[in-house]
């Protein structure tokens, strides 16, 4: 057996839903890809968590693999995609985390800015809970767990276009919300619509 057939067959299998052969793709491709993302990161933790997510994106999305397409190419094209998504992830809370820090010590200083502070916080969780189920967690999921509209998408089994609607009426609502409430400071989280 050439060794083109048998990667043609442990594709196969693989697609099929065959442990077995996922396993040994795995090996196959698993140096290589850890290699290529640690040049990336520079970081064994973070390289692992992406190899990791890319292998399991590559196992639940099989059956939309195109034997056409080389496996190698797929693979890493997924493995790229899920360290740009764990790098926006990345950026998007350490500006939280920063701009968190600075209004905790613009605020924390004083019995008045604690104050502030408390009820910056319930105004907020009270516009967010003033929204319909559905869009309350698709900007949940986008503004404090930092999910990509993809990543939303595929969660919830809803098209982007409907991702893009609740997300402008959320972010309307409350920019609308904090106006109504006369909040003046918000986190950059949210301004960055």
């Amino acid at each position: 057996m050439t060794p083109k057939k048998h990667d043609i067959e442990l594709i196969r299998d693989f697609k099929s839903g065959n442990a077995g052969a996922f396993e040994k793709l795995f090996e196959i491709y698993h140096k290589r890809l850890y290699g290529f993302i640690f040049g990336l990161t520079k970081s064994k933790p973070d390289s692992e968590e992406i190899v990791q997510e890319a292998f399991v994106k590559v196992w639940e999305n099989r059956n939309h693999y195109n034997e056409v397409y080389p496996f190698e190419a797929y693979l890493f094209k997924i493995a790229k995609n899920a360290f740009i998504n764990h790098n926006r992830k990345q950026i998007n809370r350490r500006i939280f985390e920063k701009n968190f820090e600075i209004f905790t010590e613009m605020t924390s200083n004083s019995a008045d800015g604690q104050i502030l502070f408390k009820e910056t916080q319930l105004i907020v969780e009270a516009i967010i809970n003033t929204m319909p189920p559905k869009r309350k967690e698709i900007f949940r999921l986008q503004k404090l767990e930092g999910l990509s509209r993809k990543e939303i998408s595929q969660k919830l089994s809803i098209s982007l276009v409907t991702i893009d609607s609740h997300l402008m009426k959320a972010n309307q609502q409350f920019i609308a919300g904090l106006k109504k409430s006369g909040v003046l400071v918000t986190f950059i989280l949210f301004v960055n619509i």
